[in-house]
């Protein structure tokens, strides 16, 4: 009966993830970069993800600078991906800061609900079904050190990778499906 009740929650969650939708670009200068292979090759400056989601009110954002967790999320290497243990934290209203958190250990939430509540730029519309918004990054801020960057001074890939996941109902990591993934290259 627990494996049929686990197939049917399973079932539910594909149909309903089917229904949502999220689009990410990354744009500088007015401009959307085009990656090669999941490899965005950015200048040292400010840049911003552009995104529109549908039927989708929030996800989680692994950031880090270890390439190996990075490629452990993919599924191409082996390393414990400690973000999928966590449940995610919430980054300042607004966009207030300008940047994203690095960590390796817990991702961060993005999350719409109205032009109200949200953890994207000032001037994001649209509600909790359907909406668009900007995140500017002009720094990171990295959470093991305390320390903020700015994009400026980066040296180091950045990889990205944002998910909707699938809890049970203790709050337990079923499964998780990337909506985007990024490796960030400055030139």
């Amino acid at each position: 009966m627990k494996k049929l009740l686990l197939y049917f929650t399973l079932m539910c969650t594909a149909v309903m993830l089917k229904a949502q939708k999220v689009e990410v670009n990354i744009v500088q200068d007015g401009k959307v970069i085009k990656p090669t292979n999941d490899i965005f090759k950015l200048e040292p400056k400010t840049f911003s993800f552009q995104i529109r989601a549908t039927d989708v009110e929030g996800f989680l954002i692994g950031t880090t600078t270890d390439e190996y967790i990075y490629k452990s999320a993919l599924g191409d290497a082996d390393l414990e991906v400690m973000w999928f243990d966590e449940t995610g934290m919430a980054e300042s209203f607004f966009n207030a800061d300008k940047e994203v958190f690095v960590n390796d250990e817990a991702p961060s939430y993005w999350y719409f609900s109205s032009t109200k509540d949200h953890r994207f730029d000032l001037g994001s519309n649209g509600n909790k079904d359907s909406w668009q918004a900007f995140r500017t990054v002009k720094n990171f801020y990295f959470m093991n050190t305390e320390e903020t960057v700015s994009v400026t001074k980066m040296t180091k890939p950045v990889y990205f990778f944002f998910y909707l996941p699938v809890y049970d109902e203790s709050y337990n990591l079923l499964d998780k499906t990337c909506v985007f993934k990024a490796q960030l290259i400055w030139q």
